[in-house]
């Protein structure tokens, strides 16, 4: 038996939902640097740092909790996030997928557990991923940025995944790599197990109180003795 078997036995677990950038693609660095050739375009300078503390929520709270003016501006804010969006996109040439993550969707897949994923990012982007890497077969409801009116740490992303594959909040497992994700799942009464793979400091991740910390996806795969 393999660890994820324990842990979807002991939660009664009935459905996984992924976050994507940070859980299972390495491509957080991407965004980054999106917001990064953004802010130089506009001549603002804003530290890697600042900008990492924000990834896992939707570019337009990312951009308002850098630039709060702009949540008095909404057609700029607008402007701003489709622009970050095309730079990504233009950035996504290789998509790093993180150890354990095709391993571990396959054997969910095998076993015939609905898998979700919801993310922040607009769909555009999200397939685009999703597509290069091949993981694309694995989602049975694919939530991204168009189909939530308010991003992590609200639950709404998740708890639309689960309303999707018709499954109650207290079955579901998260797997996600933020402080947002785990608030996010923590507000929906889901489980979570965070992945500590993204950019945020594990004391963060820690005070956010997850179900269980992972450093790898390769973790849910160890043989259980």
């Amino acid at each position: 038996m393999i660890r994820i078997d324990s842990l979807i036995k002991q939660w009664k677990i009935r459905c996984i939902i992924f976050d994507l950038d940070g859980t299972l693609v390495d491509t957080l660095d991407k965004h980054i640097q999106a917001f990064e050739i953004l802010f130089t375009e506009i001549a603002l300078d804003i530290s890697y740092e600042a900008i990492a503390e924000n990834m896992g929520r939707t570019p337009k709270d990312t951009l308002k909790s850098l630039i709060p003016e702009l949540a008095k501006d909404n057609k700029k804010l607008e402007q701003l996030a489709l622009k970050k969006e095309m730079i990504l996109s233009n950035l996504l040439d290789r998509i790093p997928i993180f150890d354990g993550a095709i391993k571990l969707l396959d054997y969910l897949k095998g076993i015939d557990m609905p898998l979700c994923l919801a993310s922040s990012t607009p769909k555009y982007n999200v397939m685009k991923m999703l597509k290069a890497v091949k993981m694309d077969q694995y989602f049975k409801v694919i939530i991204t940025g168009e189909d939530i009116t308010i991003g992590k740490p609200n639950p709404q992303a998740f708890l639309k995944a689960a309303k999707k594959v018709n499954i109650v909040p207290k079955h579901c497992l998260v797997l996600g790599d933020s402080p947002h994700d785990i608030e996010a799942a923590n507000n929906a009464r889901m489980q979570i197990i965070a992945v500590n793979t993204g950019k945020h400091d594990l004391h963060k991740v820690k005070v956010k109180k997850s179900n269980n910390i992972i450093s790898s996806l390769v973790e849910l795969l160890l043989v259980v003795e």
